[in-house]
């Protein structure tokens, strides 16, 4: 991991309760086929974060041991789990120490792009009992058209036009083309769905600034950038929808 991405996967806990406030959750039926691929219950997360995948896990019967490095992150998912059959670590998750073969599933909800890619699929191989899964997942933008999106990139062109999710929407058939397997697993099996949020100003703007590349701008920057995208969802009717992808990768561990 460069520079760059090590201090933007440091950058969430600046902004924690924003992060579990109003970050998306994820589509029941991609909740219902992880838990199938764990029979035993027994969940190990990777970059848990507030805890919003696994609250989900453990009100569907899982026993989850959800790692977070920062603590900002991990004491909020402490409390939003609090009273279910889960424990936080605060750690990164290529240092976590568990019991080998302990595990029926590995799973990782928006934060496997933030693990070492050589040490991050050994520690899930060694934690995962035989025939145990590998199961990561991320909600990406499915289509980002009509008039209120077209304010909101007026917005992005002036005030961040690196930043605007557009240019990721055009690279994501690449990207998910070339997933590498990960080292002792079997090839990815790939399963998408498709839903839709919807946001008013406040809720958009609040998701925007939990989004790492954001939160790494300028604190003037930001700020015009969040009100320029505030006016326009408010300017364009004042609701928005946004429509998203949610891509699922399991692998079986050999």
């Amino acid at each position: 991991m460069d520079d760059e991405l090590a201090l933007r996967a440091r950058s969430f806990g600046q902004v924690a309760e924003l992060y579990h406030r109003w970050r998306p959750g994820y589509p029941e039926a991609l909740l219902a086929q992880v838990c199938a691929l764990a029979p035993g219950g027994h969940v190990l997360e990777a970059g848990a974060g507030t805890g919003r995948a696994t609250s989900a896990l453990a009100r569907r019967g899982a026993t989850l041991v959800a790692v977070e490095p920062d603590a900002a992150m991990a004491a909020i998912a402490r409390r939003s789990t609090r009273g279910m059959a889960v424990e936080v670590r605060e750690s990164t998750f290529e240092d976590c120490v568990v019991p080998a073969g302990s595990f029926d599933l590995v799973v990782a909800a928006q934060s496997w792009h933030w693990v070492d890619p050589d040490r991050g699929p050994a520690v899930a191989a060694r934690a995962l009992r035989p025939g145990g899964a590998l199961c990561l997942w991320w909600n990406r933008p499915r289509e980002l058209t009509g008039p209120v999106w077209d304010a909101i990139h007026r917005a992005y062109a002036q005030h961040a036009p690196a930043l605007d999710r557009w240019a990721v929407l055009h690279q994501q058939p690449e990207r998910e083309q070339r997933i590498d397997p990960a080292q002792g697993f079997t090839p990815w099996t790939i399963r998408t769905y498709d839903w839709s949020a919807h946001h008013d100003a406040q809720s958009y703007s609040g998701l925007v600034q939990t989004q790492s590349d954001h939160v790494r701008l300028p604190a003037g920057q930001r700020a015009r950038l969040v009100e320029a995208i505030r006016a326009a969802i408010t300017g364009t009717g004042g609701q928005l929808e946004y429509r998203y992808r949610t891509l699922l990768l399991t692998a079986r561990v050999r």
